[in-house]
C-alpha cells in the first residue's frame, strides 16, 4: 500500500510502515512477548541541521534492529487471475477503529491489548486502520503506550544509511519526517516505505497537532492498482521489471569543459571517479546501488545510483496476495515535472535525492503509460483527514502512502 499526510503540523509514527507527523517503523514481536519499548518521544527537537547534512550523514541508532530485508515473492504471478480474484467488492480502506468501540468499563489500553490479534487481522485484511477518537494517543507516553499493546517491535528507517530523515529521538529510534524547504510546494508522489532491499513489514502513523490547513493523510490500495490498470500496461511492466535511478550525483560536470589539452584524460577520469565512488557507496550506502555516467545537455554530466531491476507486483508475505508494490508516482521523473514542473536549481540534499524510472533493462517508459499509472493512483487516493490522537496504523505491502504539509513531522522505533 502506498501512504502519504498532509499537515501543517501534523506528527506521526512508524511500526516497520508509518507516518504523519512523527512515525515509527515495527514488526510484530514472537508470540507470547511483549516488548515494552518506548514507542516515540516528540519532546525532543530535531537539531537544526542543513539539507546537506541531512542527506549525507548516516542516521542509522546502535541497538536498534536494521530494518528487515525486503521479502520479495513476484515470481510466476498469473496477472488475469490475480485480477479476477480480487475481492468483487471493494475493501474498506481504511477500516475505521473508534473510541465507541470500546465496551464500558474497559480502558482503551485493555481494548488494544484484548484485541490485539483482531486489530492486527483486520490491519492486513484492509491494509490500513484509521483508530480515531481515542484519548490515548494525544500525547508521546500515551501513544507509546498503544504501541506497546500490540507487541510491535522497532526497527530502523529502511533509509537510515543515507540520511534522508533525521534523527529526533535516537533513544526511541524517532525519525524526521522528510521536511526539506525545497519540496515544500511539491506533491512528493506515492509511494511505500522500501527499497530494493528493506521494507518495514507495519508502520504507525500519529497526528499530535491537527494540521491548520489540509491535514490528509493520503492512502492507495495496491490490490486495487492492479485491478485497475490497463491490463496491457500492467503486463508491460511486470514482464520487463522495473528499475529506479535513486539518486543522482552532480558534482563531475567540469570534466566536460577542460581545457584542450587535457580533453583526452575525461574518459580516464570517469573510470576512476566512479570505482571510487561504487566503494564508497557500497560501504556507506545499505542499497544495492549500480552507478553509472550520464550526460546531456539540460542535466551536464553526472553519476546516476540504480537500484536492481525489479517486479513492480509483489505477494504479501503474509496472505500471499499480488499487490502493486512500485514506487513509481514518486520516483518517475516525468510524473514529477508534470505536476510541479521541474525543480529548481539547489544545492545538497535537493540535488541529490533526484530520482527517476525506467524498465528494467533501462529502456523508457512511455509518457502515455505513465500517465496512465498517474491517473489510476490519483483516482483511487483515499484522504485520511487527521486530527490530534489520530494514528494510521498501514501494511507496507498492500499499501502506499503520501504526506504532505510544510511542518511534517515523522518518527521510526
Amino acid at each position: 500500500m502506498l501512504f502519504r499526510s498532509s499537515t501543517t503540523t501534523c506528527i506521526l509514527m512508524m511500526l516497520l510502515a508509518s507516518q504523519c507527523s512523527a512515525y515509527m517503523v515495527g514488526t510484530p514481536a514472537p508470540a507470547g512477548r511483549t516488548t515494552g519499548r518506548p514507542a516515540v518521544r516528540m519532546e525532543v527537537a530535531a537539531p537544526a541541521k542543513s539539507e546537506f547534512e541531512k542527506a549525507s550523514f548516516d542516521t542509522s541508532i546502535d541497538g536498534v534492529p536494521l530494518c528487515p530485508l525486503t521479502k520479495w515473492d513476484s515470481d510466476g504471478i498469473d496477472l488475469k487471475a490475480a485480477v479476477a480474484a480480487s475481492p468483487a467488492v471493494d475493501r474498506t480502506l481504511p477500516d475505521l477503529i473508534q473510541k465507541s468501540d470500546v465496551p464500558e468499563g474497559m480502558s482503551e489500553l485493555e481494548y488494544f491489548r484484548a484485541n490485539k490479534d483482531e486489530l492486527l487481522a483486520r490491519l492486513t485484511q484492509s491494509g490500513a486502520l484509521w483508530i480515531r477518537g481515542f484519548e490515548t494517543m494525544k500525547e508521546k507516553d500515551g501513544f507509546r503506550d498503544f504501541y506497546a499493546q500490540l507487541d510491535l517491535e522497532p526497527c530502523q528507517d529502511p533509509l537510515a544509511s543515507v540520511g534522508a530523515r533525521a534523527v529526533v529521538d535516537s533513544k526511541n529510534a524517532m525519525y524526521e519526517a522528510v521536511n526539506k524547504p525545497s519540496r515544500a510546494k511539491f506533491f512528493v508522489g506515492m509511494h511505500a516505505e522500501s527499497t530494493y532491499m528493506r521494507t518495514n513489514r507495519l508502520g504507525a502513523f500519529v497526528c499530535f497537532k491537527q494540521a491548520e490547513t489540509g491535514g490528509e493523510f493520503l492512502l492507495l490500495d495496491g490490490i486495487k492498482m492492479i485491478k485497475d490498470l490497463d491490463p496491457d500496461v500492467l503486463g508491460r511492466l511486470y514482464e520487463k521489471g522495473v528499475r529506479f535511478s535513486n539518486a543522482e550525483l552532480p558534482f563531475f560536470d567540469f570534466l566536460r569543459s577542460l581545457p584542450e589539452p587535457l580533453k583526452p584524460l575525461k574518459e580516464p577520469l570517469k573510470g576512476v571517479i566512479k570505482a571510487v565512488a561504487q566503494v564508497a557507496v557500497g560501504q556507506k550506502i545499505d542499497m544495492e546501488l549500480e552507478l553509472r555516467w550520464d550526460e546531456n545537455d539540460e542535466d551536464g554530466l553526472r553519476l546516476l545510483a540504480f537500484s536492481p531491476a525489479q517486479p513492480p507486483i509483489n505477494r504479501h508475505p503474509l496472505t500471499g496476495d499480488p499487490a502493486w508494490f512500485c514506487n513509481v508516482h514518486s520516483h518517475s521523473r516525468y510524473l514529477r515535472d508534470k505536476r510541479d514542473g521541474k525543480l529548481v536549481e539547489s544545492s545538497g540534499a535537493s540535488k541529490l535525492n533526484v530520482t527517476n524510472m525506467f524498465y528494467g533493462d533501462l529502456s523508457e517508459i512511455s509518457d502515455e503509460d505513465l500517465q496512465h499509472i498517474d491517473e489510476v493512483t490519483m483516482r483511487n487516493l483515499v484522504p485520511v483527514p487527521m486530527e490530534k490522537g489520530d494514528v494510521v496504523l498501514v501494511d507496507n505491502y498492500r499499501s502506499e502512502e503520501r504526506r504532505v504539509g510544510k511542518e511534517c513531522r515523522s518518527r521510526w522505533s
